[in-house]
Protein backbone atom coordinates (compact mmCIF):
# COMPACT_ATOMS: atom_id res chain seq x y z
CA UNK A 1 0.00 0.00 0.00
CA UNK A 2 1.68 3.12 -0.86
CA UNK A 3 1.15 5.85 1.71
CA UNK A 4 0.62 9.45 0.58
CA UNK A 5 2.86 11.82 1.85
CA UNK A 6 0.55 14.77 2.11
CA UNK A 7 -1.81 12.48 3.64
CA UNK A 8 0.65 11.56 6.35
CA UNK A 9 1.04 15.60 7.11
CA UNK A 10 -2.62 16.32 7.37
CA UNK A 11 -2.91 13.35 10.05
CA UNK A 12 -0.09 14.73 11.74
CA UNK A 13 -1.52 18.33 11.94
CA UNK A 14 -5.22 17.18 13.33
CA UNK A 15 -3.19 15.09 16.00
CA UNK A 16 -1.33 18.11 17.16
CA UNK A 17 -3.95 20.44 17.10
CA UNK A 18 -6.41 18.51 19.28
CA UNK A 19 -2.93 17.71 21.58
CA UNK A 20 -3.04 21.52 21.91
CA UNK A 21 -6.86 22.35 22.62
CA UNK A 22 -6.80 19.82 25.15
CA UNK A 23 -4.30 20.76 27.13
CA UNK A 24 -5.21 24.18 26.68
CA UNK A 25 -8.70 23.03 28.02
CA UNK A 26 -7.20 21.00 31.21
CA UNK A 27 -4.98 24.20 32.16
CA UNK A 28 -7.94 26.97 31.89
CA UNK A 29 -9.94 24.37 33.94
CA UNK A 30 -7.45 24.26 36.60
CA UNK A 31 -6.79 28.14 36.46
CA UNK A 32 -10.53 28.41 37.15
CA UNK A 33 -11.18 29.95 33.47
CA UNK A 34 -12.27 29.33 30.36
CA UNK A 35 -12.57 31.57 27.28
CA UNK A 36 -15.27 33.48 28.69
CA UNK A 37 -14.02 33.51 32.80
CA UNK A 38 -16.84 31.55 34.07
CA UNK A 39 -16.93 27.31 34.95
CA UNK A 40 -19.65 25.41 35.64
CA UNK A 41 -19.45 23.58 38.48
CA UNK A 42 -21.75 20.09 39.35
CA UNK A 43 -24.30 21.18 42.06
CA UNK A 44 -23.87 18.80 44.56
CA UNK A 45 -19.79 20.24 45.65
CA UNK A 46 -20.63 22.95 48.02
CA UNK A 47 -17.26 25.12 48.44
CA UNK A 48 -16.59 27.23 51.69
CA UNK A 49 -19.88 27.27 52.55
CA UNK A 50 -20.97 28.16 56.47
CA UNK A 51 -24.22 27.43 57.89
CA UNK A 52 -25.34 29.28 61.40
CA UNK A 53 -27.43 28.84 63.78
CA UNK A 54 -28.68 29.62 67.08
CA UNK A 55 -26.49 27.42 69.16
CA UNK A 56 -27.96 26.62 72.99
CA UNK A 57 -26.04 28.60 76.24
CA UNK A 58 -23.46 26.90 77.69
CA UNK A 59 -23.45 25.40 81.53
CA UNK A 60 -21.38 27.90 82.40
CA UNK A 61 -23.52 30.93 80.54
CA UNK A 62 -26.43 29.29 82.72
CA UNK A 63 -25.01 29.30 85.69
CA UNK A 64 -23.59 33.32 85.62
CA UNK A 65 -27.07 33.48 84.16
CA UNK A 66 -28.82 32.50 87.38
CA UNK A 67 -25.58 33.53 89.92
CA UNK A 68 -24.61 36.96 88.51
CA UNK A 69 -26.77 39.52 89.68
CA UNK A 70 -26.80 38.33 93.61
CA UNK A 71 -23.40 39.69 93.80
CA UNK A 72 -22.46 43.03 94.77
CA UNK A 73 -19.55 45.75 95.04
CA UNK A 74 -18.93 46.74 98.95
CA UNK A 75 -16.58 49.72 99.52
CA UNK A 76 -15.56 51.51 103.04
CA UNK A 77 -13.60 53.25 105.17
CA UNK A 78 -11.52 51.56 107.45
CA UNK A 79 -9.09 52.22 109.98
CA UNK A 80 -6.08 49.83 110.80
CA UNK A 81 -3.21 50.16 113.31
CA UNK A 82 0.66 50.43 111.60
CA UNK A 83 2.73 47.97 112.52
CA UNK A 84 6.68 48.55 111.78
CA UNK A 85 6.60 44.78 110.07
CA UNK A 86 5.28 46.51 107.42
CA UNK A 87 5.51 50.08 105.68
CA UNK A 88 4.87 52.31 108.72
CA UNK A 89 7.37 52.70 112.03
CA UNK A 90 5.96 53.28 115.40
CA UNK A 91 2.08 53.05 116.68
CA UNK A 92 -0.54 54.99 115.76
CA UNK A 93 -3.34 54.41 112.78
CA UNK A 94 -4.33 55.03 109.39
CA UNK A 95 -7.72 55.16 107.10
CA UNK A 96 -7.71 53.64 103.72
CA UNK A 97 -10.89 52.46 101.77
CA UNK A 98 -11.83 48.43 101.62
CA UNK A 99 -13.09 47.38 98.55
CA UNK A 100 -14.83 43.63 98.44
CA UNK A 101 -17.41 42.14 97.07
CA UNK A 102 -20.79 40.51 98.27
CA UNK A 103 -23.63 38.20 97.71
CA UNK A 104 -27.11 38.73 98.53
CA UNK A 105 -28.87 35.76 99.95
CA UNK A 106 -32.45 37.01 100.35
CA UNK A 107 -34.73 39.31 98.57
CA UNK A 108 -35.14 41.99 101.46
CA UNK A 109 -31.31 42.50 101.26
CA UNK A 110 -29.20 40.84 103.32
CA UNK A 111 -25.95 40.33 101.99
CA UNK A 112 -23.21 37.94 103.70
CA UNK A 113 -19.15 38.90 103.03
CA UNK A 114 -15.77 38.46 104.71
CA UNK A 115 -15.05 39.93 108.28
CA UNK A 116 -12.18 41.28 107.02
CA UNK A 117 -13.57 43.50 104.09
CA UNK A 118 -15.17 45.78 106.47
CA UNK A 119 -13.63 44.92 110.09
CA UNK A 120 -12.39 48.58 111.17
CA UNK A 121 -15.30 50.13 110.05
CA UNK A 122 -14.69 53.75 110.31
CA UNK A 123 -18.11 54.60 110.19
CA UNK A 124 -21.54 53.06 108.65
CA UNK A 125 -22.26 55.97 106.77
CA UNK A 126 -19.29 55.16 104.50
CA UNK A 127 -20.24 51.53 104.29
CA UNK A 128 -21.69 51.45 100.31
CA UNK A 129 -23.05 48.77 98.50
CA UNK A 130 -23.64 48.64 94.64
CA UNK A 131 -25.84 46.47 93.30
CA UNK A 132 -26.58 44.92 89.71
CA UNK A 133 -28.25 47.57 87.95
CA UNK A 134 -25.33 50.17 89.18
CA UNK A 135 -27.89 51.22 92.41
CA UNK A 136 -25.84 52.33 95.28
CA UNK A 137 -26.81 51.91 99.01
CA UNK A 138 -25.74 52.73 102.26
CA UNK A 139 -24.99 49.89 104.22
CA UNK A 140 -25.99 48.45 107.80
CA UNK A 141 -23.81 46.10 109.92
CA UNK A 142 -25.94 43.63 111.34
CA UNK A 143 -22.78 41.19 112.85
CA UNK A 144 -19.49 39.96 112.00
CA UNK A 145 -17.20 36.73 113.08
CA UNK A 146 -13.50 37.04 112.92
CA UNK A 147 -12.53 33.45 113.43
CA UNK A 148 -14.79 32.51 110.27
CA UNK A 149 -14.28 35.15 108.55
CA UNK A 150 -17.95 36.38 107.91
CA UNK A 151 -19.98 38.95 108.27
CA UNK A 152 -23.60 39.88 107.47
CA UNK A 153 -24.63 43.35 106.39
CA UNK A 154 -28.44 45.07 105.12
CA UNK A 155 -29.10 47.27 102.84
CA UNK A 156 -33.04 48.76 102.63
CA UNK A 157 -34.12 47.18 99.41
CA UNK A 158 -37.18 44.65 97.97
CA UNK A 159 -37.42 42.04 95.83
CA UNK A 160 -33.78 41.67 94.89
CA UNK A 161 -32.26 38.56 93.05
CA UNK A 162 -30.77 36.26 95.61
CA UNK A 163 -28.59 33.70 95.48
CA UNK A 164 -29.06 29.70 96.64
CA UNK A 165 -27.22 27.88 99.16
CA UNK A 166 -25.62 24.36 97.57
CA UNK A 167 -24.36 21.47 100.01
CA UNK A 168 -20.78 22.28 100.00
CA UNK A 169 -20.65 18.36 101.91
CA UNK A 170 -21.72 17.54 98.10
CA UNK A 171 -19.22 19.14 96.22
CA UNK A 172 -16.70 16.79 94.32
CA UNK A 173 -13.20 17.11 93.38
CA UNK A 174 -12.63 18.42 90.11
CA UNK A 175 -16.31 19.91 89.98
CA UNK A 176 -16.35 22.49 87.43
CA UNK A 177 -16.91 25.80 90.10
CA UNK A 178 -17.17 30.18 88.96
CA UNK A 179 -16.06 33.16 90.76
CA UNK A 180 -17.65 36.00 90.98
CA UNK A 181 -16.72 39.32 92.24
CA UNK A 182 -15.02 42.49 92.31
CA UNK A 183 -10.96 42.26 91.54
CA UNK A 184 -9.44 45.01 92.17
CA UNK A 185 -12.22 47.51 92.78
CA UNK A 186 -13.51 47.02 88.84
CA UNK A 187 -16.69 45.94 89.14
CA UNK A 188 -17.75 42.65 88.57
CA UNK A 189 -16.66 39.88 86.62
CA UNK A 190 -16.66 36.45 86.43
CA UNK A 191 -13.80 33.50 86.45
CA UNK A 192 -13.99 29.65 85.80
CA UNK A 193 -12.00 27.02 87.17
CA UNK A 194 -12.63 23.73 89.21
CA UNK A 195 -12.26 22.54 92.88
CA UNK A 196 -8.33 21.83 93.76
CA UNK A 197 -8.59 20.62 97.38
CA UNK A 198 -11.82 20.35 99.80
CA UNK A 199 -11.42 20.80 103.53
CA UNK A 200 -8.03 22.42 103.10
CA UNK A 201 -6.32 23.89 106.34
CA UNK A 202 -4.91 27.05 106.30
CA UNK A 203 -3.55 29.73 108.48
CA UNK A 204 -4.56 33.10 108.20
CA UNK A 205 -5.79 36.18 110.10
CA UNK A 206 -3.96 34.21 113.26
CA UNK A 207 -6.37 31.35 112.79
CA UNK A 208 -6.69 27.82 111.21
CA UNK A 209 -9.64 27.53 108.84
CA UNK A 210 -11.27 24.79 106.63
CA UNK A 211 -11.63 25.82 103.27
CA UNK A 212 -12.45 24.88 99.66
CA UNK A 213 -9.27 25.45 97.54
CA UNK A 214 -9.91 26.37 93.33
CA UNK A 215 -7.58 27.22 90.73
CA UNK A 216 -10.72 30.10 89.46
CA UNK A 217 -8.29 33.24 88.99
CA UNK A 218 -9.29 35.48 92.03
CA UNK A 219 -7.54 38.92 93.26
CA UNK A 220 -7.86 41.73 95.85
CA UNK A 221 -11.76 42.83 95.47
CA UNK A 222 -12.69 39.57 94.91
CA UNK A 223 -13.17 38.90 99.22
CA UNK A 224 -16.80 37.98 100.16
CA UNK A 225 -17.72 37.43 96.56
CA UNK A 226 -19.14 33.76 95.58
CA UNK A 227 -17.87 30.83 94.61
CA UNK A 228 -20.33 28.72 92.50
CA UNK A 229 -21.09 25.71 91.28
CA UNK A 230 -22.09 24.93 87.72
CA UNK A 231 -25.71 25.28 88.43
CA UNK A 232 -25.37 28.68 89.35
CA UNK A 233 -25.79 28.11 93.40
CA UNK A 234 -23.35 29.08 96.17
CA UNK A 235 -20.94 26.73 97.49
CA UNK A 236 -18.57 29.15 99.01
CA UNK A 237 -17.41 32.57 100.02
CA UNK A 238 -14.08 33.78 98.21
CA UNK A 239 -11.85 34.88 101.56
CA UNK A 240 -8.23 34.72 100.74
CA UNK A 241 -5.80 33.82 97.97
CA UNK A 242 -2.20 31.94 98.67
CA UNK A 243 1.05 34.34 98.47
CA UNK A 244 4.09 33.12 97.99
CA UNK A 245 6.47 32.16 101.20
CA UNK A 246 9.50 33.14 99.29
CA UNK A 247 8.27 36.39 97.61
CA UNK A 248 6.67 37.93 100.08
CA UNK A 249 3.77 39.42 99.09
CA UNK A 250 3.79 38.16 95.47
CA UNK A 251 0.63 36.40 94.55
CA UNK A 252 0.14 33.01 93.33
CA UNK A 253 -1.86 32.21 90.83
CA UNK A 254 -4.38 28.98 90.65
CA UNK A 255 -4.70 29.11 94.58
CA UNK A 256 -7.42 30.90 95.99
CA UNK A 257 -10.05 29.60 99.20
CA UNK A 258 -13.40 29.73 99.58
CA UNK A 259 -15.11 29.37 102.99
CA UNK A 260 -17.82 26.69 102.38
CA UNK A 261 -21.32 27.43 102.26
CA UNK A 262 -22.44 24.96 104.84
CA UNK A 263 -19.99 26.54 107.39
CA UNK A 264 -21.53 30.08 106.00
CA UNK A 265 -24.95 29.26 106.65
CA UNK A 266 -24.28 28.05 109.82
CA UNK A 267 -22.65 31.29 110.94
CA UNK A 268 -25.07 34.13 109.08
CA UNK A 269 -27.74 32.91 110.42
CA UNK A 270 -26.26 33.50 113.91
CA UNK A 271 -25.17 36.55 112.83
CA UNK A 272 -28.79 37.89 112.26
CA UNK A 273 -30.45 35.99 115.13
CA UNK A 274 -27.82 37.50 117.58
CA UNK A 275 -24.99 39.53 116.17
CA UNK A 276 -22.35 36.92 117.40
CA UNK A 277 -21.55 33.38 117.08
CA UNK A 278 -23.71 31.76 119.78
CA UNK A 279 -22.31 27.83 120.52
CA UNK A 280 -18.88 28.03 119.83
CA UNK A 281 -16.40 26.82 122.95
CA UNK A 282 -14.82 29.73 124.61
CA UNK A 283 -12.98 29.97 128.09
CA UNK A 284 -15.00 33.44 128.99
CA UNK A 285 -11.36 35.88 128.44
CA UNK A 286 -9.87 37.81 125.51
CA UNK A 287 -6.93 37.46 124.58
CA UNK A 288 -3.99 39.22 122.73
CA UNK A 289 -4.22 38.04 118.70
CA UNK A 290 -0.36 38.52 118.57
CA UNK A 291 2.97 37.58 119.96
CA UNK A 292 4.55 40.71 121.76
CA UNK A 293 8.24 41.81 123.48
CA UNK A 294 6.78 40.11 126.22
CA UNK A 295 5.40 37.17 125.42
CA UNK A 296 7.17 34.98 122.61
CA UNK A 297 5.99 31.68 123.50
CA UNK A 298 1.49 31.58 124.16
CA UNK A 299 -0.87 33.55 124.82
CA UNK A 300 -1.46 36.70 126.82
CA UNK A 301 -4.76 37.00 128.71
CA UNK A 302 -6.20 40.61 128.55
CA UNK A 303 -9.35 40.27 130.11
CA UNK A 304 -11.72 38.07 132.17
CA UNK A 305 -15.20 38.59 131.87
CA UNK A 306 -17.52 38.45 134.93
CA UNK A 307 -19.23 35.54 135.84
CA UNK A 308 -17.34 33.54 133.44
CA UNK A 309 -15.87 30.15 133.78
CA UNK A 310 -12.31 31.95 133.42
CA UNK A 311 -13.25 34.07 136.50
CA UNK A 312 -14.90 31.34 138.92
CA UNK A 313 -11.54 28.56 138.21
CA UNK A 314 -9.41 31.41 139.07
CA UNK A 315 -7.92 32.52 135.61
CA UNK A 316 -6.54 36.43 135.63
CA UNK A 317 -5.13 38.73 133.42
CA UNK A 318 -1.69 38.78 132.89
CA UNK A 319 -2.05 34.95 133.05
CA UNK A 320 0.05 33.08 129.48
CA UNK A 321 -1.79 30.27 128.48
CA UNK A 322 0.59 27.72 127.45
CA UNK A 323 -1.34 24.47 126.80
CA UNK A 324 -4.78 23.47 127.37
CA UNK A 325 -5.54 19.43 127.99
CA UNK A 326 -2.44 17.90 126.43
CA UNK A 327 -2.22 20.48 123.20
CA UNK A 328 0.74 23.16 123.20
CA UNK A 329 -0.78 26.55 123.10
CA UNK A 330 1.95 28.76 121.48
CA UNK A 331 -0.10 31.11 119.78
CA UNK A 332 -3.52 32.31 119.03
CA UNK A 333 -3.68 30.52 116.22
CA UNK A 334 -3.54 27.52 118.77
CA UNK A 335 -5.58 28.28 120.91
CA UNK A 336 -8.64 29.06 118.47
CA UNK A 337 -7.90 25.47 117.04
CA UNK A 338 -8.25 23.52 119.89
CA UNK A 339 -11.25 25.28 121.47
CA UNK A 340 -12.91 25.39 117.96
CA UNK A 341 -12.77 21.01 118.64
CA UNK A 342 -14.28 21.55 121.97
CA UNK A 343 -18.32 21.62 122.55
CA UNK A 344 -19.99 23.74 125.58
CA UNK A 345 -20.22 22.35 128.24
CA UNK A 346 -16.66 20.35 127.94
CA UNK A 347 -14.23 20.09 130.79
CA UNK A 348 -10.83 21.26 129.73
CA UNK A 349 -7.20 21.66 131.94
CA UNK A 350 -5.46 24.89 131.16
CA UNK A 351 -2.14 25.37 132.06
CA UNK A 352 -0.60 29.24 132.51
CA UNK A 353 2.61 30.57 133.40
CA UNK A 354 1.84 33.45 135.74
CA UNK A 355 4.82 35.40 137.71
CA UNK A 356 7.44 32.65 135.96
CA UNK A 357 5.41 29.65 137.42
CA UNK A 358 3.57 27.14 135.76
CA UNK A 359 -0.07 26.84 137.27
CA UNK A 360 -3.55 24.46 136.21
CA UNK A 361 -6.67 25.09 136.08
CA UNK A 362 -9.56 23.42 135.00
CA UNK A 363 -11.99 25.25 133.10
CA UNK A 364 -15.55 24.06 132.11
CA UNK A 365 -15.97 26.04 128.06
CA UNK A 366 -19.04 28.16 127.70
CA UNK A 367 -20.97 29.55 125.38
CA UNK A 368 -19.41 32.69 123.32
CA UNK A 369 -19.78 35.68 125.36
CA UNK A 370 -20.24 38.39 123.08
CA UNK A 371 -17.72 41.41 123.26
Amino acid sequence: MKINFKTILIIFLVALLGSGLGTYGVLSLYNGKTDNSTISQDSSVVINEVQYTNMEKSDYTKAIDKAYNTVVEIQCQVQSANSSDYFFFGGGTTTSTSAGSGVIFSKDGYIVTNAHVIEGLVDESTLEVKIFNGETFNGKVIGYDSRSDLAVIKIDANDLPYSSFADSDDLDLGADVIAIGNPLGLGISCSNGIVSALEKEIYINNVYMTVIQTNAAVNAGNSGGGLFDIDGNLVGIVNAKKKSSNYGTTAVEGMAYAIPSNTVVKIINDLIENGYVTDRAALGITVSKGNSYYVIDGVLITGVFENSSAERAGLQVNDIIIGIDDEKISSYADLSKVLDSKSVGDEVIVKVVRNDQEMEFSVTLQATVHE
